[in-house]
């Protein structure tokens, strides 16, 4: 690994030392308002940049410097693990939900809503899954469909702040954002340790210009789930209306470690 984790490297045919062709980096991670990139969850890391403290940058003639090995990090679920736990007992919930969720990051909306069916005639929990049918039916535009599931998930448990949640995550996706304010901070009321909820929040919050109460809401998700890039995200852009962009910078940086770790 080179002193930047993660950043491409541009082979430049350069005379070194010994007369061997060089590897140098070309550009520099980028911070704040320049940093730009994907929405899904990544399974392999892209153009994302972590430099390492403590290490000089190599020269344009000299052979980059090793930084010492990163720690382990504990492998995530593959997709093929999660398909192949969830047919195993595919009337199991939370594998279900699980393996419906990986999809869904993935774009893979029909795959998801087909798995939705299954698990629902195989004995899988009718109103968890209803729910998850709104969150894809919404994440592929269907917005009708998806408000018919929230309907259908409300006659089951009118109470439940998984309605709330879904009512609140489709508002936000059809940009009605003064709407989705009350139901979703009525799930975290109901729900206060649900990241997504939180992370909602501060999405509603943050595109109605309540800027402390959103950074409170991005703040309030990563304590509950620390590997939450989006709201390490939100985090970044809100100190960053609010005139602090150093501190958006470390928040954004975090972001990006988070996204690929």
């Amino acid at each position: 690994m080179g002193v930047f984790a993660g950043v491409p490297l541009i082979p430049v045919e350069m005379v070194g030392p010994d007369d061997e062709i060089v590897i140098v980096p070309m550009r520099e991670p980028p911070v704040c308002g320049e940093w730009s990139y994907d929405d899904e969850e990544l399974e392999q890391p892209r153009f994302v940049a972590r430099r390492i403290v403590g290490v000089a940058a190599p020269t344009s003639k000299a052979t980059p410097i090793l930084a010492p090995a990163a720690p382990a990090r504990t492998a995530r679920p593959t997709m093929e693990s999660l398909r192949a736990a969830y047919e195993q007992a595919p009337g199991d919930t939370q594998r279900a939900l699980t393996y419906i969720s990986a999809l869904e990051k993935r774009s893979d909306t029909d795959d998801a809503l087909r798995v939705i069916d299954q698990a629902i005639e195989a004995g899988a929990d009718a109103f968890l899954l209803t729910c998850a049918r709104a969150s894809a039916l919404g994440a592929k535009l269907r917005y009708d469909d998806a408000e018919k599931a929230i309907r259908s998930a409300a006659k089951m448990r009118p109470d439940a702040p998984e309605v709330l949640l879904q009512s609140g995550i489709l508002a936000c996706r059809c940009a009605r954002w003064r709407d989705a304010v009350e139901p979703l901070q009525k799930a975290t009321s109901l729900a206060p340790d649900n990241a997504i909820a939180h992370y909602f929040v501060g999405e509603a919050l943050n595109h109605t210009d309540t800027l402390p109460g959103a950074l409170a809401a991005y703040e309030r998700a990563v304590e509950i789930e620390p590997d939450n890039w989006r709201a390490m995200k939100g985090i970044g852009i809100i100190l960053d209306r609010l005139g602090r962009p150093a501190d958006a910078a470390l928040a954004y940086r975090r972001a990006r470690d988070a996204q690929t770790a």
